[in-house]
């Protein structure tokens, strides 16, 4: 018996102190993720769809541990294990009530490092004290939200912060120039709010970078040309602002941007002849600007290129050079570029194209067999002197999805075959001289 006893002394001792070394979140982190889920309910005490939500958060309870909850992520360090993770993304209702001072409870968790509350409706301005405490985050999510206000100047201090985004807000105010201390980031992405102001100098100093989307804001002012210093650049993506002046000539210096988007703006100048030294180049979007001069041909010769845009300048096409493209395309847009003639037989070997737009130019000529490839999804002819009557294999396809082809000099009937193009949604044939019946499988499109 004394032996018997001794093993259950010693078995119990041992449970005791693997119970108090047991590996749970910390309690005050199990405490803040409790007051979080509390306050959050309580915002959705009066919403019918509050039971349609807290996809997760059911779980969340007192008698477990909290790094076993959904949306919880933990890393055990030695005998202590922290919260290092939240994916807290479309966590909400639309029409709820939750604001943003739910932030604040988070921000007593030292130790996060992935943080997405993205898609959730959170109304009210961005806590101006807080943001100083997460010391190691890295990874920063709160787009689609109802967010106001201007960046909080904290935010800045993330030295290790990789990605923020703040996408589709109503913030405003300028991006603070204490941007530039955040020496290791990667992602900045602020598209969709309504920053402004010029695009700091010192935004230059994120020489880790790989990604800077700052798309649709109220961005005056030039391209700052501090932004050569971001070597290690891949995106840039400055749609839809509302910059002016030239692209800066050495912006080619880039030579690992995959992504170049500079369209909707008010840019000036010719297209800068370094960017063909961009050979990693994949997207170049021009569109929508004030850009004049040739349109150099050498743009084809960069052999990952896939989309290109250059419509909506007074850039000009020479129709008197032929190209034999080193890309192949699966976007072009050469809208309002006095593209003249017949439609240029260099694209009959661009089999991979999927949106071709070619409008505002001065076409002449039929609407080639070629051009009614099965891949096409968007071709969009208006607005020039086309003739001659549609070839019926471009309503065969199962991929054609707009075909605007409005004010031309098309004639003679529609094709029987056009119902049997079930995709196609946008359907643009007005200011024409087509005649004969509207053939009845066009009841077949389900056009919007």
């Amino acid at each position: 018996m004394t032996n018997l006893s001794l093993l259950l002394a010693t078995l119990l001792l041992s449970f005791s102190i693997l119970k108090s070394t047991c590996l749970c979140c910390p309690q005050y982190q199990k405490a803040a993720l409790l007051e979080f889920k509390s306050l959050v309910l309580g915002d959705l005490a009066d919403n019918s769809s509050a039971d349609k939500m807290l996809g997760g958060l059911e779980t969340w309870n007192s008698s477990s541990d909290c790094c076993h909850w959904e949306m919880v992520r933990c890393f055990s360090r030695g005998s202590s294990k922290e919260v290092t993770g939240l994916d807290l993304s479309n966590l909400f209702p639309l029409d709820s009530n939750v604001t943003s001072d739910v932030l604040k409870l988070i921000f007593r968790i030292r130790s996060l490092m992935t943080l997405d509350l993205s898609y959730n409706a959170m109304k009210g301005e961005i806590p101006r004290t807080g943001f100083a405490n997460l010391t190691k985050l890295v990874y920063l999510d709160l787009n689609n939200n109802n967010l106001n206000g201007s960046i909080p100047s904290q935010l800045f201090s993330l030295r290790y912060l990789e990605f923020l985004d703040l996408s589709t807000n109503a913030i405003g105010g300028k991006l603070s120039s204490s941007v530039a201390g955040l020496k290791n980031l990667e992602q900045l992405i602020l598209n969709g709010n309504s920053i402004q102001g010029q695009i700091p100098a010192e935004i230059g100093n994120l020489t880790n970078l790989h990604k800077l989307l700052l798309l649709q804001n109220e961005f005056s002012g030039g391209i700052p040309l501090s932004l050569l210093q971001l070597r290690e650049l891949e995106t840039l993506d400055l749609r839809r602002n509302s910059l002016s002046g030239e692209i800066p000539n050495d912006i080619g210096i880039l030579a690992n941007m995959t992504t170049l988007a500079l369209s909707n703006n008010a840019l000036t100048g010719a297209i800068p002849q370094s960017i063909r030294d961009m050979t990693k180049l994949v997207t170049l979007r021009l569109d929508s600007n004030v850009l004049a001069g040739e349109i150099p041909t050498w743009l084809f010769d960069l052999h990952d290129m896939k989309s290109l845009f250059l419509g909506g300048n007074k850039l000009k096409w020479n129709n008197n050079v032929s190209i034999v493209p080193k890309c192949m395309l699966t976007e072009l847009s050469l809208r309002s570029c006095s593209v003249r003639g017949p439609m240029p037989l260099w694209l009959s070997n661009q089999t991979e194209l999927a949106f071709l737009d070619l409008s505002e130019n001065e076409l002449e000529g039929t609407y080639p067999q070629w051009l009614a490839e099965p891949n096409l999804g968007t071709v969009i002819l208006s607005d020039n002197m086309l003739t001659g009557s549609l070839p019926p294999r471009l309503f065969e396809s199962r991929n054609l999805s707009v075909l605007v082809l409005s004010r031309n000099n098309f004639s003679g009937e529609l094709p029987e075959t056009m119902g049997q193009s079930t995709s196609v949604m946008v359907l643009m044939l007005s200011s024409n001289n087509f005649s004969g019946h509207v053939p009845k499988s066009i009841s077949n499109l389900t056009l919007i």
